[in-house]
């Protein structure tokens, strides 16, 4: 068996590799942005719950 191979065969083999690195990055991209999303999300009810109601259920009384 020979230890080499046509060069075709060597950069195919590269480009797979690259190609599954690519996708593991875009995985950890699209797990990071979906977890970015939940916290914001999160935080932004946060806030919006500390705020006071616009308009008041009881009216004032004097």
């Amino acid at each position: 068996m020979p230890i080499g191979g046509s060069i075709s065969e060597i950069a195919g083999d590269a480009r797979a590799v690259v190609r599954s690195d690519e996708r593991l990055i875009l995985l950890f991209l699209l797990l990071l942005s979906v977890v970015a999303l939940a916290v914001s999300l999160h935080y932004t009810t946060l806030i919006l719950d500390g705020l006071p109601d616009v308009i008041p259920s009881e009216p004032p009384r004097p």
